[in-house]
């Protein structure tokens, strides 16, 4: 019988207002990080085989993924988790046998941060730290999802995806635009980082689930990026419950990308390709 890791992956297009949306949510993990824990799960499984701990600083998603994923491949799990983090995200982490430290969303040269935190555990358990931020592993594990977004969609002409490790725009972005000259639309919240290095300028209003907000990630590849689209939390937020009044069950990250698609649609037309990163039931505060 086929391990459960090996199941993810090959999940299906549905169409919303013009926009074409993977729906990641529905891989076994809940989200579209699945793909990335288990590259690098099964990298560091080829490097140093498998038993040990294993230990990661996420915003959630992540920490659900390695979680699951980790404990099957037999490594004790370790997760530095954002306490803005989805409670649900949260409780499943630990339900699923990770020991969950909570850290406070600050940059990430301070003490508390998730990263800082991490490279305690690092040193105090010797864990491996997977450091998806920097890990080549992260958007290597993305490239299977470039290669079904071609095979079932064809031609695309604008990509939309946030920015979180930058594992996803990064590998998806470079295979779209190798392909098809693919415009690539990077979404962060306002006054990010990010948002501060393409010159957009707002007070920072609070971050959004996934979504990497003090600093640009390693693994991201900036010369990919066409234009860059801000989404406060209320917006992302908004734009899922409108998602989900579409039938489409994806998260805050998931609304944020709705609302770049829409923009990028209106403004470029074509045909425009995004992503339902995580699951709505990740984010009760949607429902209400």
């Amino acid at each position: 019988m086929p391990e459960l890791w090996e199941q993810v992956g090959n999940t299906p297009v549905a169409e919303v207002d013009g926009i074409l949306f993977k729906l990641e949510y529905l891989n076994p993990g809940g989200s579209h990080k699945d793909r990335m824990a288990v590259s690098m799960l099964l990298d560091l499984v080829d490097r140093k085989g498998r038993g040990g701990a294993i230990v990661e600083a996420t915003a959630g998603s992540t920490g659900v993924a390695l979680s699951l994923y980790g404990s099957l491949m037999g490594f004790e799990v370790y997760i530095a988790a954002k306490e803005t983090a989805s409670p649900v995200k949260l409780a499943l982490m630990k339900r699923l046998g990770a020991q969950v430290i909570l850290c406070p969303e600050v940059p990430p040269e301070d003490p508390r941060s998730i990263h800082s935190v991490a490279m305690r555990i690092e040193k105090e358990k010797g864990a491996h730290f997977l450091m998806q931020d920097s890990n080549p592993a992260n958007p290597k594990g993305q490239e299977r999802l470039a290669r079904e977004i071609m095979e079932q969609v064809g031609r695309v002409d604008v990509f939309v995806m946030g920015v979180g490790t930058g594992g996803t725009i990064s590998a998806v972005g470079r295979a779209l635009k190798k392909e098809y000259d693919t415009k690539v639309v990077a979404v962060t919240p306002v006054g990010s980082e990010l948002a501060k290095r393409f010159g957009l300028h707002g007070e920072f209003e609070g971050g959004i689930d996934g979504y990497d907000s003090f600093h640009i990630p390693e693994n991201l590849d900036l010369s990919v990026i066409d234009e860059v689209f801000t989404v406060s939390p209320e917006d992302a937020i908004s734009w899922a419950r409108r998602l989900s009044s579409r039938r489409i069950l994806g998260g805050m990250s998931s609304g944020a990308h709705y609302m770049a698609a829409i923009n990028a649609l209106r403004k470029y037309g074509g045909r425009v390709v995004t992503v339902a990163a995580d699951h709505l039931l990740f984010h009760p505060g949607i429902l209400e």
